[in-house]
């Protein structure tokens, strides 16, 4: 498991006891994996934006590949947004947890 020692945010686990410290502990997990996940997503999206097809594709085939490609971007696209939206939704959790203490 990954050491959040790094973080410029102040450590807060040792002031706080039991449950709450776990809980907080397996937040950070969650974020950690979330953020590391969106990265993913959001390099597979680029990646495959900028594969751009020339304007002589003409044929039938061609033409569903350059449709699938834009919906696999349309559709990491959307699963970033979802991830940012999971990221935000466990600082909320992490600050609910350190007000708590």
């Amino acid at each position: 498991m990954e050491t959040f020692s790094g973080s410029i945010r102040p450590d807060v686990i040792g002031e706080l006891t039991g449950e709450a410290a776990a809980a907080l502990a397996r937040l950070r997990e969650q974020r950690w994996r979330l953020d590391r996940l969106r990265r993913e997503v959001e390099a597979a999206g680029r990646r495959l934006a900028g594969q751009q097809v020339g304007p002589g594709w003409r044929s039938a085939a061609q033409r569903a590949y350059e449709e699938r490609l834009a919906d696999l971007v349309r559709g990491l696209q959307g699963a970033w947004r979802a991830l940012d939206d999971a990221l935000y939704a466990v600082d909320v959790a992490i600050d609910c947890v350190k007000a708590a203490r």
